[in-house]
């Protein structure tokens, strides 16, 4: 999983933008296992071809500062690909669920950032629109460089749901001094595909 603001601290360096200042950390993995959202929802009638179905949205248990439930939402031809596997985890690293990670249930959807993996999962809905949870309507989005924060309408954007293959060197940090005359470093990182 992979946190949107994964390395934003390196975007602040070229402009400043909203959010965390997040190095290169907010990333992590696990072995998920749990029912596929799919035979969940063939099990309660769902099908691929839903009239009218176009998102699944996901509710937690954990609320926001204004006291409603955080929510996200996926588009429902990722929920119903079966190569995504998308499933309904309650076990992680081949133990149950911990609660820091979603106790019970939480959603895991690869490849697409975090905040639409809901943890403490309550309630799932087929619907014809996005969730208007404020972390679906109001934050998580994607901007360009020239984006002007003071008069953007994050409304107007589109959620982020995937994202891109990247990498980062994590050691040597940045700026660091290699001394010279050194025969060899060590170097370590990361490459996710998505």
């Amino acid at each position: 999983l992979q946190c949107a603001g994964n390395r934003r601290s390196e975007m602040t360096a070229v402009k400043p933008v909203k959010g965390l200042s997040w190095g290169t950390a907010a990333i992590s993995n696990a072995e998920w296992a749990g029912a596929r959202l799919t035979d969940v929802l063939d099990y309660c009638g769902v099908t691929p071809d839903a009239a009218g179905v176009e998102h699944m949205q996901f509710e937690g248990l954990d609320r926001g500062v204004e006291g409603k439930p955080y929510g996200a939402s996926i588009p429902f031809r990722t929920a119903m690909d079966q190569k995504r596997e998308v499933i309904l985890a309650y076990e992680m690293n081949g133990t149950d669920l911990p609660a820091d990670h979603g106790y019970p249930v939480r959603v895991v959807v690869p490849g697409t950032v975090g905040a639409r993996n809901v943890k403490w999962l309550s309630r799932i809905v087929a619907s014809h629109e996005e969730s208007h949870s404020h972390w679906q309507r109001n934050d998580y989005k994607g901007f360009s460089p020239s984006v002007d924060w003071d008069t953007v309408d994050f409304t107007k954007a589109p959620a982020i749901q995937d994202l891109p293959v990247q990498s980062a060197i994590c050691l040597p940090r940045p700026d660091s001094t290699i001394p010279p005359g050194e025969e060899s470093i060590s170097v370590s990182g990361y490459a996710w595909s998505g």
